[in-house]
């Protein structure tokens, strides 16, 4: 346990320091070296094989997780299995291939009015993809092997790094924009090296196809969970990523650009969920083993209401400094169309925190099989709604439709638990959070102007942040907050009796 610990703290930082640096690029760098045009362009060809990459592997990196221990006590400590794995992913890699030579022409159809040169890439794309599917599964593997601060450090820091280097080049005309295309395959060839370096360094990379373990009824065993594993995965880089692609092909690289940069700044709303949910994934794990109905009710009101207070609170953050941010950006007055997508995603996302847990209350229990199904839906309710708003809004339409998508995903999860389990996120605590986040947010309206840019978020954040958590605390909604607050009082100022 004390392993684990130290690994999620190293890779809580590492990831922090990751979003960093990737603000750094994506509101500095990349709109004070590249024009729209080339943003979008970049961004849809790295979103293309993200895209790709989880169906080309075939559901194997949950594989690896479930069935490794299986496979350690060979000789070759799973290095048959880990081969085995890459194997077919390779043969999974081939099958994407295939489909997408048979339907380029309509696939690159899509784009043809917007978008007509992303054809042009489409050989970089796929490399990408085997690239991007074989970093996936080696972090896969390093999870399994309780490794998380390494591929954590070469994915969210060193990758970026990579990119800000990349871009600076193309700026200081070292490098021309498609070999700025061409380099950004090889700094992710860069982080699979460096993977591949840190397994076998480890030993935990060898040859072999030797499988003790692999009998007639773990193959089918394999194979089920693959299946279920590619289907709930693929759903979901659908829903996070086939946006930005329609966007381009939709309204063009430039609006890709606004758009993706919008988007990311949404997103740091939600950072504190990820910690928050795989805590409350474990605990809720060990109550459904247990039996402990109460206890998953606790831990999944708790942990939406604990979400909720912080992501309210990131979202004012974000949203009373919206202009500051576009005025110290770059080419500010371009990237500001894409206001009011920060404030409908920011909001989709604030949703997604109050309804807590869901996900993992669903597949914890019996009912783990649903999850995938809400996912499928919600997958293909995406594409839908993006072919249809786009068009009609542009690129806030694509933030309707993710606002309406996490509506109605989160809204069926909500009904389907009650139903089955008679569990509900939330509590009386919800109503004065939220008259709380509501005041807060016409508090930031009434506030003067300061003298400078830099001035006016110090003191208006430090404001919102003094008057929210004020009354947070005071109105003692959150047992939780209280207790992290006081604790870290007691080790600022010594505890007083």
């Amino acid at each position: 346990m004390g392993v684990a610990i130290r690994q999620s703290i190293l890779t809580s930082i590492v990831s922090y320091a990751g979003v960093a640096i990737g603000y750094l690029n994506l509101l500095y760098l990349y709109p004070r070296f590249l024009n729209p045009e080339q943003i979008g362009l970049l961004r849809t060809v790295v979103d293309a094989a993200l895209l790709l990459a989880p169906f080309a592997q075939g559901g194997l990196g949950q594989t690896i997780l479930r069935f490794l221990p299986y496979f350690t006590a060979d000789k070759d400590r799973g290095h048959g299995f880990i081969n085995l794995v890459l194997l077919l992913s390779i043969c999974g890699y081939g099958a994407i291939l295939l489909i997408f030579l048979i339907f380029r022409a309509p696939l690159l159809e899509f784009f043809a009015d917007k978008a007509a040169d992303i054809a042009n890439y489409t050989l970089l794309i796929l490399v990408l993809t085997f690239v991007v599917m074989v970093i996936t599964l080696l972090e896969f593997y390093c999870r399994a092997l309780m490794k998380l601060a390494f591929p954590s450090l070469v994915r969210e820091v060193g990758l970026r790094l990579l990119q800000a280097v990349l871009v600076t080049l193309y700026f200081l005309e070292v490098i021309n924009f498609d070999q700025l295309l061409t380099g950004t395959v090889v700094i992710y060839l860069i982080s699979l090296a460096a993977l591949v370096i840190y397994l076998a360094a480890g030993g935990h990379l060898g040859p072999g196809l030797t499988f003790r373990s692999l009998t007639t009824g773990r193959k089918k065993e394999i194979f089920s969970y693959s299946t279920l594993s590619l289907l709930t995965s693929g759903s979901m880089i659908i829903i996070g990523k086939v946006d930005s692609l329609m966007v381009s092909g939709l309204a063009g690289y430039a609006a890709n650009a606004i758009y993706t940069t919008a988007f990311y700044m949404a997103t740091v709303i939600e950072i504190p969920k990820r910690a928050i949910s795989q805590t409350s994934a474990t605990l809720i794990a060990r109550a459904f083993a247990l039996d402990d109905i109460k206890e998953v009710r606790s831990i999944y009101q708790k942990s939406a209401l604990n979400q909720f207070i912080i992501g309210a609170l990131l979202l004012i953050g974000v949203w009373a400094n919206l202009d500051n941010i576009f005025t110290l950006m770059p080419k500010g007055e371009v990237f500001g169309a894409g206001a009011a997508v920060v404030i409908w995603v920011g909001l989709a996302k604030l949703l997604d925190m109050a309804f807590g847990p869901n996900s993992e209350v669903i597949v914890m229990s019996r009912f783990y099989w649903f999850n995938m199904i809400t996912l499928i839906l919600l997958a293909v309710f995406v594409v839908i709604s993006n072919n249809y708003l786009i068009p009609e809004y542009g690129i806030t339409g694509a933030a309707y439709a993710t606002g309406l998508s996490l509506a109605l995903f989160n809204i069926i999860k909500w009904i389907f638990v009650w139903f089955t389990l008679r569990v509900q996120p939330f509590t009386p605590a919800f109503i004065s959070v939220t008259v709380i986040a509501v005041g807060v947010t016409l508090l930031n309206a009434w506030l003067p102007p300061a003298p400078n840019v830099i001035a006016d978020m110090i003191y208006r954040s430090s404001i919102i942040a003094v008057v929210y958590g004020g009354l947070i605390l005071a109105t003692r909604s959150s047992a939780e907050v209280e207790k992290v607050v006081v604790g870290v009082w007691r080790r600022m100022f010594g505890s007083r009796k």
